[in-house]
């Protein structure tokens, strides 16, 4: 279920990225399929990443990734024959690939979250920047991917402890909440996002209350809607 809010979550901010890359009045549909495509794409590799029933699933999971990705190539058909779109892709999947076994950068502090930023910033923004969308290569959402990725690790610090070193463990919860918040901020000043009172409200509850694990995920959404009706 939490991957399949995700997979929304990416189509919407998505959409909204191709909206605010262009500047028009009204949306592109044209572009739809692509978004659909990215959220179908991240949501079925966390899933791989996250699920413990793996080796049950593994057949119907390889089977329903390979659709996915026909899928997303065919979105990109127009990108097909240039280089620079397969140098991407195989950079991605050597960092997926290497996520566990290899060089197991997840097990590497701080390079996971710089690594895991990276990945998103090479998904859904450099790869539609080059199909035409140029001003998606605009650095300051790698930083909003960062605090997205540092936000995980600060939930997950019970689970970690004792197997890998995060960035977020280092600091303490406290810590990296504010770190998360400041990037976040920071990221909204760059975009001149009006965000100053939903940051307020992610601090505020986050010293006051309990949010559930990947709560954070759904500023995806809040954004992309944003860029959609901006």
């Amino acid at each position: 279920m939490r991957n399949l809010l995700l997979a929304f979550y990416v189509l919407c901010y998505s959409a909204g990225l191709f909206h605010w890359a262009r500047d028009i009045d009204q949306f592109d549909f044209e572009l739809l399929p692509k978004a659909v495509a990215h959220g179908l794409l991240i949501g079925l590799v966390y899933f791989g990443f996250q699920t413990k029933e793996m080796p049950r699933l593994k057949g119907s999971y390889l089977l329903s990734l390979a659709f996915v990705v026909a899928f997303y190539l065919f979105t990109y058909k127009s990108s097909l024959p240039y280089l620079w779109f397969w140098s991407l892709l195989l950079l991605q999947l050597v960092l997926l690939i290497t996520y566990l076994k290899g060089l197991a950068w997840r097990q590497i502090t701080l390079l996971k979250n710089f690594l895991i930023a990276t990945m998103w910033y090479i998904q859904l923004n450099l790869i539609p920047a080059f199909a035409g969308n140029a001003n998606l290569a605009y650095l300051p959402f790698f930083i909003f991917y960062l605090a997205l990725s540092i936000q995980v690790d600060a939930e997950d610090i019970e689970e970690d402890t004792g197997k890998i070193k995060t960035l977020a463990s280092k600091m303490g919860q406290g810590t990296t909440a504010y770190l998360v918040i400041f990037l976040l901020a920071f990221f909204a000043y760059l975009m001149g996002l009006p965000f100053v009172w939903i940051l307020l409200a992610l601090l505020v509850l986050k010293r006051e209350t309990f949010l559930p694990k990947r709560s954070y995920d759904a500023l995806l959404l809040v954004l992309g809607v944003y860029f959609l009706l901006r």
